[in-house]
């Protein structure tokens, strides 16, 4: 998986350097090569999210804590490729905008458990 995603990479990146001065062939073909990638790491992302639920049920954590953390990572993920694309496409404002994006993102799938770790905890003292 990760030596043919690899594969695509190094192809596209060469791919668009022999594009020369044309950058809306060069995303082209950056977006594309990308997204072929991603494509390919589809089937281990399932599996470690099977192994990611597997993991919860046995040490007893509750569904919703690893549907989360599997949506962190994905947010995560995505934040970081959309910020790269930007990047490559030479502007730097829209990556950073994509990254605050990503951080409110992860806020938002982060704040329920912490709200609940503030009840348990205020539970607990007197």
């Amino acid at each position: 998986m990760i030596v043919r995603a690899v594969a695509v990479c190094v192809a596209g990146a060469l791919l668009a350097s022999l594009l020369g001065k044309t950058p809306a062939l060069r995303m082209g073909v950056t977006l594309a090569a990308g997204l072929c990638a991603a494509g390919l790491c589809v089937e281990g992302i399932r599996a470690a999210a099977t192994a990611l639920g597997a993991l919860a049920a046995q040490v007893g954590l509750e569904n919703g804590h690893a549907s989360a953390m599997l949506r962190a990572t994905g947010i995560a993920a995505l934040a970081e490729f959309g910020a790269q694309l930007c990047r490559d496409a030479g502007e730097s404002a829209l990556a950073g905008r994509v990254e605050l994006a990503g951080r409110v993102a992860l806020t938002g799938v982060a704040l329920p458990m912490l709200l609940e770790l503030t009840e348990r905890l205020g539970a607990l003292l007197p």
